[in-house]
């Protein structure tokens, strides 16, 4: 039987051989479709090893498993639809909780935070007896109740609260249902087989979710929706910003209302009120929330199921966590993609902000679960010694984003840490752990465990860590303010000015106006093509009608791009390519940057070279493209592909348009095109931000497996040489920068510098609202910020920028005396070291 599959197999081939021949003679040799078909091969496997990498791999069950399993995964899904969801009752639901119960609040939150404060200092998670074990079970049983309770009467004012709660119980109920319905299962593959009924819930979901939509325009996300989800609510209109917004009827209401009783229903405005008096319930995402809630907890489900699809039970454990990093690392692509898209008021960012973080608590409970207590220890251990091995050269960059993001939490960690020590000590608990970690060592302020992790971070080299913490801060503050906020005002001021302009002259402008911004460092292209596609969509869909304008803008986007791309690359990057300062800046002997010049190098298309120029930062890649003197048609050749991150924007931008589009009396022309936007700016999150993964994966693989190839290329001798020039004047500026011996007034300095940047951050990133006015690309400068650009940032976003600026300030008065100091020792005839002991570390 094998022997006559082999022989049909080897007639099919070579009547397949046979046609190519035939073939050949009108069009290519067969040398040529061979390796037409070799390439295609090497493709095919490239495509197959990012898969295995990324995507995950469902584990084979047994049918009447799979479906005991989904109903399990499921049984959340549904309460969390009928109750906290537009689908079910949640608007009902949701008011009784935060409007009748919400004033009490405080109480669950009073007896959470002093029980959770004595759960900590009496060590109750080490009571290991049989009694102390039902007494913890109990006492975090009760914790978490609280804690649920908590988030549902606070949910009127943290709305996004509810779906992280989702993200993180359901971890806990398959745990449940695992412990008394498969408590002879090992947790390993129990959690494996989670994968797929997982995703098929999610799934259902959405096509639910749709169905949903579709049936009946009350359904849908738009502006009358939105109206009535905020009056529902009962969500304070914000008439600080809009305040001839207010009735005249003397009760405090909008000047305008929705009224339901008329099919479809529509908003009705006073008169004198200002139909962009909608925008008095901006701010109000609990109606957001309460419709994308279904598409959310599928989302927060397919994390959770990739997550048990890495839980293999083949492997090792340090494999596990590594799979772990790279699914989450996808994750966080698709959550900074969101937040790159600011302008669109799709609702997306905050809801993947929260539900990134939410499942990535829930997808840790999991990890935890699967390893035994032992395991856990060994297999951090492991991954530790792997990273040090591998990246040692770059952990101070992790070090100082470690410290700008977590250092209050570090704060209030070690305090806590010295409240536990001192119950400790005093003996008040007999069961608690010892205060030191062996008779002949003294006791400290911190715990045993806290001591240690101080002595780990006093290794550190204290001043770099704090230096490169401050540089990280700066750059998310540019991301924020510069990128997300400003750029989205200027373009929102041009989309107003251009208004009524042709279509011929708005392109001619556009284009001027992306090429210059384009050649700014930090200004990324999405918010360029979302401008294209509501600027040419606004003037071209009277004669080209909407399909045609769409394809129209992004022709222009395109152009647009590999323009900018040639100026960028010829007349910046080879500029700059003959100053020898400039190719050491880049570190262009590096073996990341030779990987990189490996790739981009290649003739034609390939995923890594593809993935690199769409996926890279726009201005930066094309100008190290010059800077490496790359062949310019060959990198045009290989970002062409861009058309499809620029056609899923544009769309994006033409819909945005299309939703704020009113008929006479105020109520929008496409109701369906709000809902409809959300899903196309999530998708051009993930065009983008899935090729800076697969961009970032062949990097990886190409600085592996090409070593030789990349240390065939050799050095730029006049870099190296300036490199070990400065090699010495570096190792001066850090033995004088040793924290032991800097002067104090420098320590406060730098530590100062260091407190601005991280309150700049916070007050960012935690109290958004109270920093900037909602602006968007269709927003008016003249209705929305009274005709003046600086009215966008409110009291709290002055403070964030003078504190911003402040530590700028501070960061270079650091450095100036730093080098100054470096460059002392440098010309000193002294090659005495400055101090015999290691650097103490800020915490000495």
């Amino acid at each position: 039987m094998e022997e006559d599959n082999a022989s049909k197999t080897s007639a099919v081939s070579s009547s397949y051989v046979n046609m190519d021949v035939v073939d050949a003679d009108d069009c290519v040799s067969v040398t040529s479709k061979a390796s037409i078909r070799s390439k295609f091969s090497v493709q095919s496997s490239n495509i197959t090893q990012i898969a295995a990498a990324v995507l995950p791999k469902l584990e084979k069950i047994p049918l009447t498993t799979f479906l005991s399993l989904f109903v399990w995964a499921a049984i959340p899904a549904v309460i969390y639809l009928l109750l906290f969801t537009q689908m079910g009752f949640g608007e009902s639901f949701y008011y009784a909780l935060s409007h009748q119960f919400g004033g009490h609040a405080y109480i669950p939150a009073t007896i959470l935070a002093g029980y959770g404060f004595l759960f900590y200092i009496l060590d109750i998670d080490q009571w290991n007896t049989r009694a102390g074990n039902v007494f913890r079970g109990l006492s975090m049983a009760a914790m978490f109740v609280l804690f649920v309770i908590l988030i549902m009467l606070v949910s009127n004012k943290f709305p996004y609260g509810v779906i992280a709660l989702f993200a993180l119980f359901q971890p806990l109920w398959l745990l449940s249902v695992k412990t008394f319905i498969y408590k002879n299962t090992e947790t390993r593959i129990y959690l494996n087989w989670l994968g797929g009924p997982l995703m098929l819930a999610a799934f259902l979901t959405i096509i639910g979710f749709v169905v949903w939509v579709m049936s009946d325009y009350l359904n849908q996300w738009n502006q009358v929706t939105k109206v009535m989800a905020a009056e529902h609510t009962e969500c304070s209109p914000n008439y600080t910003n809009y305040p001839n917004c207010m009735s005249n009827d003397g009760f405090g209401g909008t000047c305008f209302r929705a009224n339901e009783y008329v099919d479809p229903p529509v908003l009705v405005f006073e008169a004198n009120c200002e139909y962009t008096c909608v925008h008095v319930y901006d701010d109000c995402a609990n109606g957001f929330v309460l419709w994308s809630g279904p598409i959310l907890m599928s989302l927060s489900m397919i994390f959770l199921g990739s997550f048990c699809t890495f839980l293999r039970t083949e492997g090792t454990n340090e494999t596990e966590i590594f799979n772990f990093g790279k699914i989450w690392l996808f994750v966080l692509c698709i959550l900074w993609a969101s937040a790159s898209l600011a302008g669109t008021a799709a609702g997306v960012t905050t809801s993947l902000a929260t539900l990134t973080l939410a499942s990535l608590v829930g997808s840790a409970v999991f990890m935890t679960a699967s390893f035994s207590k032992e395991h856990q220890e060994n297999s951090t251990k492991a991954v530790i010694d792997r990273l040090r091995e591998k990246y040692s050269n770059s952990l101070d960059y992790l070090r100082g984003a470690f410290i700008v993001t977590c250092l209050p939490f570090i704060a209030v960690y070690f305090l806590l840490s010295m409240v536990n020590q001192f119950f400790r000590k005093t003996g008040f608990n007999p069961i608690a752990q010892p205060s030191k970690e062996d008779d002949s060592d003294h006791a400290s302020l911190l715990t045993v465990k806290g001591k240690k992790q101080m002595d780990r971070m006093k290794s550190w080299d204290s001043v770099r860590v704090i230096t490169i913490a401050i540089y990280w801060g700066i750059f998310y503050m540019g991301m924020q303010v510069v990128v997300a906020q400003l750029t989205v005002v200027f373009l929102s001021w041009l989309i107003d000015a251009t208004a009524d302009f042709g279509l011929v002259a708005v392109s001619g402008i556009l284009c001027g106006v992306g090429v210059a911004m384009f050649l700014l460092p930090p200004v990324p292209g999405v918010p360029v093509y979302l401008t294209l596609g509501i600027v040419l969509a606004a003037q071209g869909y009277k004669t080209l009608g909407w399909m045609g304008s769409i394809s129209y803008s992004t022709a222009v986007g395109l152009v647009l791009k590999l323009f900018s791309s040639a100026m960028q690359q010829k007349a910046i990057g080879e500029q700059l390519s003959h100053k020898v300062k400039v190719r050491q800046f880049v570190s262009i002997n590096s073996t990341l940057m030779k990987s990189m010049r490996i790739v981009l190098g290649e003739k034609g298309l390939s995923i890594p070279k593809v993935a690199i120029l769409i996926g890279g930062p726009d201005w930066p890649t094309s100008v190290l493209c010059g800077i490496m003197r790359l062949d310019l048609f060959q990198i045009i050749v290989g970002t062409m592909p861009i058309v499809f991150l620029i056609f899923p924007t544009c769309l994006t931008g033409a819909l945005m348009f299309m939703s704020s589009l009113e008929t006479g009396n105020g109520n929008p022309v496409y109701p369906w095109a709000g809902s409809v936007t959300t899903v196309t700016a999530s998708l051009t999150a993930m065009v983008q931000f899935g090729s800076m993964l697969v961009a970032a994966y062949y990097l990886e693989q190409t600085a592996t497996r090409r070593s030789e190839e990349a240390k065939a290329l050799g050095d730029d001798e006049e870099v190296k040489a300036a490199d070990e020039k400065d090699e010495h004047m570096n190792k001066c500026y850090k033995d004088v920068t040793q924290w032991g011996i800097v002067p104090t007034l420098w320590k406060g300095v730098l530590l100062l510098s260091l407190a601005s940047i991280i309150a700049s951050c916070y007050l960012v990133q935690f109290f958004s609202e109270l920093c900037f006015v909602q602006h968007s690309l269709t927003d008016s400068i003249e209705d929305n910020l009274g005709g003046n650009v600086a009215n966008m940032f409110l009291p709290v976003g002055w403070v964030s920028v003078g504190l911003f600026t402040g530590s700028i300030v501070l960061l270079g008065l650091f450095s100036r005396w730093g080098k100054k100091k470096a460059k002392q020792l440098a010309n000193s005839d002294s090659s005495d070291p400055l101090v015999d002991a290691e650097d103490p570390g800020i915490f000495c």
